[in-house]
This record gives structure tokens, sequence and C-alpha cells, in this order.
């Protein structure tokens, strides 16, 4: 019985002293939003028609400099599918912090431009799925509020991309 508490105590101490594995999230070694087509939802995605969904409202146009274009899709009264440039910026990854910045330009239907920076950081629930947390900093007015909030970037696939931007709609 004293030796294997004596073990027992042995292990333990041998834990404590080499550490247990940790369940951190790894280190990025480049930015997580690779260049492409990419939309961000408000919840996980399951489903392949989760991320076509999600991509028929808004898709980034991402580049490998940074550099990115956003699209709004929405359709008019009479069915005919608009896209509008949302809005344009640039991002920069620096791995010490794990954060991208971006800056960012917002286009309101309007013309009216909005001026401001976000700040992501990404992690992976369940080991798989990418969740970005977003701290906007907006400089000019603004509607929406600087809190930060979680989103799940998608990326959005050529082909669904190539069918929402060809997209004619139907008139009346």
């Amino acid at each position: 019985m004293m030796r294997c508490l004596r073990s027992l105590s042995a292990i333990l101490l041998a834990a404590g002293l080499l550490g247990t594995p940790s369940l951190a999230q790894p280190q990025l070694s480049e930015r997580a939003i690779t260049p492409g087509f990419w939309s961000f939802a408000n919840r996980k995605s399951e489903t392949t028609q989760d991320v076509v969904a999600a991509c028929h409202n808004y898709i980034e146009i991402r580049f490998a400099d940074g550099h990115y274009i956003g699209l709004r899709i929405r359709k008019t009264e009479s069915g005919v599918a608009v896209r509008e440039v949302r809005e344009v910026g640039r991002c920069t990854f620096n791995r010490e912090t794990q954060v991208d910045h971006c800056e960012k330009r917002l286009i309101n239907s309007d013309g009216s431009i909005l001026l401001g920076t976000v700040e992501s950081r990404y992690s992976f629930g369940d080991r798989k799925t990418l969740k970005m947390t977003v701290t906007p900093k907006m400089i000019t007015d603004t509607p929406f509020t600087n809190a930060p909030f979680d989103t799940f970037p998608v990326h959005c696939p050529d082909d669904v991309v190539w069918s929402i931007l060809n997209e004619v709609g139907r008139s009346r």
C-alpha cells in the first residue's frame, strides 16, 4: 500500500514538474483569412447550405497582400439582384500578438463613407471551427457600436460566388 502511494506521489510530482498537455489555441503563423472569397456568419455554419446562405448576403474578396473588397448582395422589390461595394480595406496580421489589424472604409448606399479600423483575434471552437472576435474602432460617426462581437468566417466556394455574381433575378 505504501509503495502504491509513493508511486502515485511520484507520478503526480512528475506531472506537476513536466506539465500536462495544454489546451491553448495554436499560434497562427499567418492570417486565418487567406486569399479568396469569404463571408462572415453570425453563427457557426453547420452545413453547406449555411455556407451558401452566408455567401448570398455578403462576400469579401481577399487578396494576398491583405487588401479586400466587400460586396453586399441584395434583392430589389422586383427581385433583381444588386451587388454593391460595401467596404474596402487592408488587413495586416501580427504574428506576435496574433491580431489582424484592418483599416477600412464602409461605403453607404447614399455614397457617404465611414472610416475606421477593426482588430480581429482568431480562435478555433471545437478545434476546427474558425471563430473571429472583432473589435471595431470607427473613426467617423456611425450608428454601430464599437463593442466587440464574434463572427464565424466561411470560405465561399468559387462556383457559388460565380453563380451569385452572375445571378440576374426575375423582372416583373
